[in-house]
């Protein structure tokens, strides 16, 4: 018998604590809030163009890429991100491997929320620590405890030992 989960006949999928949820909801939201900041400080415009930039990436990462193939989302009705009814709302079941467009997607939503407001941070080396340090707190959680149980076989960061060398 198959011991690895598929996205539609999952039985055992996990579903994520609630200090899990917390917290890294926390470093996120307060990461990319004090990352607007920051830019609004001195352009209004541009931290306003951050946050929709934030959100239409995050929206885009969801509805088309490691979400829409979450069975944690679809069978365990949880989301580590952002409340399971709510996404459900706007993101589409999927299956397969995730696209080269896909893939960049994720780039550019991940590193694009967290690389941009670096440069108007380092103005203040206060905030520019704190930002860091919320970044590499929600990395640091996110890669050390949650990718190893992530049951999202198709994501580049799963380190799930039941799906070591397989791709979606």
């Amino acid at each position: 018998m198959d011991k690895k989960p598929s996205h539609i006949s999952c039985e055992n999928v996990c579903t994520f604590g609630s200090g899990e949820k917390l917290i890294l909801r926390t470093l996120f939201y307060v990461s990319a809030l004090l990352g607007a900041y920051g830019i609004a400080k001195t352009s209004l415009v541009l931290a306003v163009a951050y946050v929709a930039y934030a959100l239409i990436s995050y929206f885009m990462l969801m509805r088309h890429t490691v979400c829409s193939r979450c069975p944690h989302l679809f069978v365990a009705d949880d989301c580590l991100f952002v409340p399971a009814s709510l996404v459900k709302n706007f993101v589409i079941p999927k299956k397969g491997a995730l696209s080269t467009g896909e893939l960049l997607i994720v780039l550019f939503a991940v590193l694009g929320t967290a690389g941009i407001p670096i440069y108007w941070l380092a103005a203040d080396t206060t905030l520019l620590v704190i930002y860091l340090a919320l970044n590499a707190g929600f990395t640091l959680g996110l890669v050390g405890r949650i990718c190893k149980k992530c049951q999202v076989e198709v994501c580049p960061m799963n380190r799930n030992p039941l799906f070591k060398g397989q791709k979606g």
